[in-house]
């Protein structure tokens, strides 16, 4: 979120994380077992009204516990494994390339309940007002269509919010091939790798990693990706007014 200092907003720069050093929670939210978390992006550093940007990783068994957020909006995103959503006592099953929309006011848990590990993507979204939507469940890579050897799929997320969340997209770049963003003077935007080698280029600097990379561009930031490798990344976007 943007400081305002003598009537004047001050622009953020870019922000390079990964989803190395976990913390280990147990019972995490009144949940069961032990998760792996944490936390990429805190919203004070971003422009717009984002709460957070995290990584959350439930080992077999467990679960965070059910809770209602009262000034947050939230999405997952299923990375690796299953689960189970439960939203105002109605169960999502979800796997690896599912979005889940939690609105305002949404009692929901998320469960665990296999013998492998599942990995999932959060971001949070102050909100705004009006009338809490629904949830929602995608499937992401269903609305994949290539062009220019790049596939895109991208999810409009301004109907299931009342803040100002703009789209989610999940982006496939070929080995060898690059692919320039565009330099939005009113969005942040936070890419983050879900397989293969990327090269970024953020602003004039270079950022290179694999699966786990995750990197915030802001307002009029130029920025492109050169993929090492066949490469699948996600992209969040937030208005910023």
């Amino acid at each position: 979120m943007a400081t305002v200092v003598r009537g004047q907003r001050s622009p953020f720069g870019p922000i390079v994380n990964d989803v190395s050093g976990l913390a280990v929670t147990h019972r995490q939210v009144g949940g069961e077992g032990v998760c792996r978390w944490k936390m990429l992006m805190n919203g004070m550093h971003l422009e717009g009204e984002w709460n957070c940007v995290e990584y959350v990783v439930l080992t077999p068994g467990a679960s965070v516990g059910e809770h209602v957020h009262l000034r947050t909006e939230e999405i997952y995103y299923i990375v690796r494994g299953r689960a189970v959503v439960t939203m105002n006592d109605e169960e999502i099953h979800a796997g690896p390339g599912d979005l889940v929309t939690t609105p305002i006011g949404a009692a929901h848990s998320i469960a665990n309940r296999t013998d492998e590990e599942m990995h999932f993507f959060v971001v949070e979204v102050f909100p705004g007002e009006g009338e809490a939507a629904r949830p929602a469940h995608l499937h992401v890579p269903a609305l994949l269509s290539a062009a220019d050897g790049v596939r895109r799929a991208r999810v409009d997320l301004r109907p299931f919010f009342t803040g100002d969340w703009h789209a989610f997209s999940l982006v496939e770049v070929p080995d060898g091939e690059a692919v320039a963003g565009a330099e939005h003077t009113d969005r942040t935007q936070v890419l983050h790798v879900l397989d293969g080698g990327a090269e970024f280029v953020v602003a004039g600097e270079r950022h290179a990693g694999g699966p786990g990379l995750s990197l915030a561009v802001p307002p009029r930031t130029p920025w492109t990706v050169r993929a090492a490798g066949p490469l699948s990344l996600i992209s969040t976007e937030v208005t910023v007014r």
